[in-house]
């Protein structure tokens, strides 16, 4: 049988259904939308005009904003009978046009509909329909035969927001190499939270702007198109007065409605920030109070090395670190309380000590004269080198402009968003440092209206890890670390790391991997690359819902379900308090659609393959044949979990577990722990080494100052691509995603085809100069690669000059065997094609942009 991607002839749809969905796109923009009451009076209507309501979570992107999906009672699903809409009240409210198309996603004329094995040579697109049986045994079978001759970590997986359900087969199996693809996306804001807050306040969404109650919001890089219920929350703020200024190299569409933007040139935010903070200590801006207590600003440090000095290495009793005390002229200890099993606990600083914070001099350390300063002397020499003038010719924002945003952020409370999509120009991490310190610098941490730690819900649901099964299993887990971290010890997947492995063996074999809901060659940079370690494999199985180019290079595509098929509860996401909520949105696969759960999928090739431990270590011990069978097993699951959760509450609260669960059932969702402000780092400690917000990272200074990744944030040129020659026709290509079609599963979704944006961006001085109009056609080259693609333009003042811009997973699909009537996917490019892929040192932090050349054809 030859390849076949989904049924019918083409789209199926009526003027009501295509214009509703447009209509759900446009009113997707930055704006608020329909207010709450307004929503809950339309929910109202519908339940009297005999629709039901199911929340569910969307997961078209990592957002999981708070919808409804509104059911006509009695009439079988479709488009027209299944409404997607904002739930009113969530506190993450958010339906862009990416979650307004998921009924066109669920029974699309391309959605893969049964497993299928490749026939024809890898890249061809060519495959024949298999059985889940045929398929299982196949890839059980394989996946057995290179373990028996290369070892379990051979086998490698892949995801972006499905990590966890590749933990079932990849944890439970034993291979260390799950390794994600966070790289290409925000690798480098964790890394710099990291160094900023340490461990445990690093993850995306930990740490994040109080938006509802902010006064100034600096947008370095960030759009808010996700998560979206970020700017309804956000939308409070601004009806307050709030002001809102984007920095990018591009017009985001949130500027276009009481916002400023501010252009600046790619791979220069680190440049600017500095200014930004070098005016507000010159001008007496900052909360030097704080940095003073509450940061490791006053801590002394190796002028040199910038290594930490430490108490007992001076003479002091104490430990911890060394500080210049102002009020006794003399030096004192300053550090952490820990219990007998080093767990901390607090701080443990004398009363009275009132630290120095610019302090230059010799101390004697382990009886040996040292220059030493403290960590805010270092870090204030790299800031001060950024005078605006000076940072003004590097970034193209002026001088009075970089002055101005310094006084407004400081004097008005400004908060610095710290970035979401942050792989870019190569040179990322230090400024997502700086997106975090010039928070501190401003005082302004864990205040209302601040750079907050957000309060998590306390619900963990069901799931597999290292050495830990769902039901509390427990095995032995091999002590190798995933290979990506042998290169970048800091990173938090970068799976192109593991590519050496699969075309060289180096430094050991990956013969097998598994890519699961990821659109791998509009994610990694560097296509040529991906595709070559693609089709060095003896094994690649990909799951996902629609053929995206990645299933070219497959030996084995498996079809799988998507948010609107799921039960689950869990935790709220970018959300200010601890919520938990259900995602329950009533359907099943669409009649003639065999997809099925990816954990179901990778139960089953585990224990084809090794039974007794998919027995053992998951608790999966027969097969189970039909997708009710088996969603009844993971669902009691979920509902054990939910239960434990519930009673949980109960104990600590007569009653309140109660009041969670009948909230979650009548709302979709339910407040489980409210924030409390004034937390960290006043009561309680980061994750850093001194349990403080660090100027100059410890870790960095003592593990990696020689290696690539610098203790005090600079700006360095970037390194990821050829500088382009100015004023010429050669370009740096950025690109970003707005909230219509920017999206690995809505790209294919019939709207986007009207609602997308696949031409190229250029300023008009650039087109004048250049012979350019919109709608012309031209040619596209890497510069460093010498890719060519082709695509049209539109000439737009939203980019700025000496850029270009293109829209993230929009275009440029190259996927062999399309459905006919999308044939218009293959417009456009795709801007991964053309960059290099280089990765930060330390980080792994991929960048994504690129330079190119550009004549019209």
């Amino acid at each position: 049988m030859n390849h076949q991607i989904g049924a019918g002839s083409g789209p199926q749809l009526s003027r009501r259904t295509f214009l509703g969905a447009a209509a759900g796109a446009a009113g997707a923009a930055f704006a608020p939308g329909a207010s709450v009451a307004e929503l809950v009076r339309e929910v109202e209507a519908l339940k009297k005009d005999g629709w039901e309501p199911h929340p569910c979570a969307c997961n078209m992107c990592g957002g999981y904003c708070g919808l409804l999906a509104m059911h006509k009672k009695g009439t079988k699903p479709s488009p027209e009978t299944v409404r997607i809409m904002p739930n009113p009240t969530h506190p993450q409210r958010g339906c862009c046009a990416r979650g307004a198309s998921a009924m066109w996603v669920w029974n699309h004329p391309m959605r893969l509909r049964k497993p299928m094995k490749r026939v024809g040579e890898r890249g061809s697109g060519e495959f024949k329909e298999i059985s889940w049986d045929e398929a299982f045994d196949e890839i059980a079978a394989r996946v057995k035969d290179i373990v028996s001759h290369y070892g379990e970590h051979a086998v490698t997986m892949t995801s972006h927001n499905f990590s966890g359900f590749q933990q079932w087969f990849g944890a439970a199996l034993g291979t260390p190499n799950i390794v994600s693809h966070s790289s290409t996306c925000n690798s480098a804001s964790v890394a710099g939270r990291r160094a900023v807050f340490g461990k445990g306040f690093d993850g995306a969404g930990k740490v994040e702007p109080d938006y509802a109650r902010c006064r100034y919001l600096l947008l370095i890089g960030r759009t808010l198109n996700c998560a979206m219920g970020v700017a309804s929350v956000f939308a409070k703020a601004k009806e307050n007065g709030a002001r809102v200024v984007f920095v990018d190299p591009r017009m985001p569409e949130g500027a276009l409605s009481a916002a400023e933007w501010v252009p600046i040139r790619p791979g220069t935010d680190s440049a600017f920030l500095q200014a930004l903070i070098a005016v507000g200590v010159r001008e007496n801006l900052v909360d030097r109070a704080f940095l003073a207590k509450h940061s490791n600003a006053p801590y002394l440090i190796e002028k040199n090395t910038r290594r930490p000095v430490y108490a007992k290495a001076c003479g002091l009793a104490e430990n911890g670190y060394v500080v210049m005390d102002e009020a006794s002229g003399g030096f004192a200890a300053m550090g952490l309380h820990c219990d007998e099993k080093g767990a901390v606990k607090g701080f443990n600083e004398p009363a009275g000590i009132k630290p120095v914070l610019d302090f230059e001099g010799e101390i004697e350390v382990n009886g040996t004269r040292m220059a030493v300063e403290t960590a805010f002397a270092a870090f204030m020499r790299e800031a001060n080198a950024w005078t605006p003038e000076r940072a003004a010719a590097e970034t193209g924002i002026p001088a009075e402009t970089i002055v101005r945003i310094a006084r407004e952020f400081f004097t008005l409370e400004g908060v610095c968003d710290d970035g979401w999509y942050s792989a870019r120009n190569g040179n990322d991490t230090p400024a997502y440092q700086l997106m975090s310190l010039i928070n501190v610098f401003a005082g302004n941490i864990d205040r209302e209206g601040g750079f907050v730690v957000t309060q998590g819900g306390g619900y963990s649901a069901p799931g597999v890890k290292a050495g830990k099964g769902p039901d509390g299993q427990k095995w032995a887990v091999p002590k190798e670390k995933a290979l990506d971290k042998k290169y970048y010890p800091e990173g938090s997947g970068t799976f192109s790391a593991l590519f050496n492995a699969m075309t060289k063996s180096d430094p050991y074999p990956i013969r097998a991997a598994f890519v699961t809901g990821t659109t791998m060659f509009h994610r990694e940079a560097n296509s040529a690359r991906l595709e070559e370690a693609m089709k060095a494999l003896d094994l690649l199985v990909v799951q996902d819902i629609f053929p995206h180019e990645i299933i070219d290079y497959a030996d084995f595509v498996l079809p799988t379900t998507f948010f609107l098929e799921w039960h689950e509860y869990a935790g709220l996401k970018w959300c200010l308090d601890g919520c938990v909520q259900k995602n329950d949105a009533g359907l099943v696969p669409p009649e003639g659609c065999d997809a099925r759960e990816e954990i179901w999928q990778f139960c089953e090739i585990l224990r084809r393959a090794y039974p007794e431990r998919a027995a053992e270590r998951l608790g999966y011990d027969h097969e189970m044949k039909t997708r009710e069978e088996f969603r009844a097993w993971l669902d009691a699951k979920h509902d054990k979990a939910w239960a434990k959760f519930i009673a949980k509450k109960n104990a600590e609260k007569a009653g309140e577990g109660d009041r969670i669960a009948r909230d979650v059932e009548k709302n979709g969702w339910a407040l489980a722990a409210k924030k409390k402000f004034g937390q960290y780092p006043t009561k309680k400690c980061f994750g850093t080494p001194t349990g403080k917000p660090e100027l100059v990272s410890f870790l960095c200074a003592e593990k990696y100052e020689t290696k690539g990744w610098k203790a005090v944030p600079t700006h360095e040129a970037e390194l990821a691509y050829t500088e382009p020659k100015p004023r010429s026709n050669e370009f740096v290509l950025v690109s970003g995603k707005d909230s219509a079609s920017c999206s690995g599963v809505t790209l294919f979704t019939w709207p986007t085809k009207f609602l997308g944006d696949r031409t190229l961006w250029i300023n008009p001085v650039d087109a004048e100069r250049l012979g350019i109009r919109t709608g012309d056609t031209i040619e596209v080259e890497g510069l460093d690669n010498g890719v060519k693609g082709t695509t049209k333009v539109t000439v737009t003042n939203r980019v700025m000059p000496g850029v270009l811009f293109s829209h993230g997973f929009s275009g440029g699909v190259r996927t062999k065997k399309l459905h006919p009537a999308y044939a218009w996917t293959r417009e456009g490019v795709n801007s991964h094609w053309f960059a290099t892929g280089y990765r930060e040192p330390v980080t792994g932090s991929l960048a994504n942009n690129s330079s190119v050349r550009i004549k019209r054809i």
